[in-house]
């Protein structure tokens, strides 16, 4: 999809001065942008997602402080949509955070980095194997539960 279709998504002169800016800059680095990313069945207003994380402190501080909820209220996404903040924080990395990095000091790649590897393991926090995660008021463990049940129906 066509980046010009940003430009159409409102009248705003900062969005089109900043569109413009991005844009330049894209290509000045090497990464113009060809395609625009869909979100939703809807164009990804990458201009008001990257109002929205600066707003909150950039893209390092979005990712540790978890508020991707927060974002996706901003650009009135679904909230049905269970992979926001992966497929929000992917597209804000490829077609944002060089942007960010240039225009604020807010983080670094490693910052990013940091923060990425910390979401991983807060993400694998599993119970250890051979406990459960379920909460049982009796004190009588599952496997003798479900025998007791049975010999109740006889």
């Amino acid at each position: 999809m066509d980046h010009l279709v940003l430009y159409d998504l409102s009248e705003d002169t900062s969005r089109k001065e900043w569109l413009n800016d991005w844009l330049q800059f894209m290509h000045k680095i090497g990464k113009p942008v060809t395609r625009i990313p869909i979100m939703a069945k809807q164009v990804l207003d990458l201009y008001e997602l990257y109002r929205l994380v600066v707003q909150h402190g950039g893209l390092v501080e979005v990712i540790n402080k978890k508020l991707w909820r927060e974002i996706t209220k901003g650009l009135n996404l679904p909230p049905s949509i269970t992979s926001a903040a992966f497929t929000l924080r992917t597209q804000y990395s490829k077609y944002l955070f060089d942007y960010e990095c240039h225009r604020h000091n807010f983080s670094n790649i490693a910052d990013l980095q940091a923060a990425v590897d910390g979401n991983k393991r807060e993400g694998r926090k599993n119970p250890l194997p051979g406990t459960s995660t379920t909460t049982n008021s009796s004190s009588t463990p599952p496997s003798i539960q479900k025998q007791e049940q049975n010999v109740k129906k006889k």
